[in-house]
């Protein structure tokens, strides 16, 4: 009965406002329900990189941890081998200088020799001149011997 008392033509103006609020409302509420899509897309494809840039992190670390196992292995192999260098070095150092020693040895063992031998030929030498002149007598002795014939010069027993 209230509805009586007011006339017909002022509601009306009243929800023409209403209504256009209502589109308004409506094509906002569009508004937001198209933008929460895109957000929904755009999460979406945010999280698609996500997973591709994670799955390019794991392939990194994966080949990172490869590389370090190559680089240990390579650093083991490097090891065992300067030791081995090492080893030949000292090996080597050890036989150059048994080596020098015994040239060493043999120079010395060569000079003793080289004298002794310049010692014999200086004594050969002297026996020599020593038989010489022991001949030299013995035939001047036979010589003055009675009874002994005229020796031919230069001619020895």
């Amino acid at each position: 009965m209230l509805l009586d008392s007011v006339p017909q033509p002022a509601i009306w103006f009243t929800i023409a406002p209403m209504l256009q609020d209502l589109d308004q409302l409506t094509t906002r509420i569009g508004q937001l329900v198209q933008r929460t899509r895109q957000m929904h897309a755009e999460r979406d494809a945010l999280r698609a990189r996500l997973d591709e840039a994670e799955r390019a992190a794991r392939t990194l670390r994966e080949q990172c941890a490869e590389r370090d196992a190559a680089l240990l292995t390579l650093q083991a192999q490097l090891k065992d081998q300067d030791g081995e260098v090492a080893t030949r070095l000292a090996e080597s150092q050890r036989a150059e200088v048994a080596l020098r020693e015994q040239l060493e040895f043999q120079y010395t063992a060569h000079q003793s020799l080289e004298s002794r031998l310049l010692a014999r030929d200086a004594d050969v030498e002297q026996l020599r001149q020593a038989a010489g002149s022991a001949q030299t007598r013995i035939d001047a002795v036979l010589a003055r011997l009675p009874g002994a014939a005229p020796a031919a010069e230069g001619e020895h027993i």
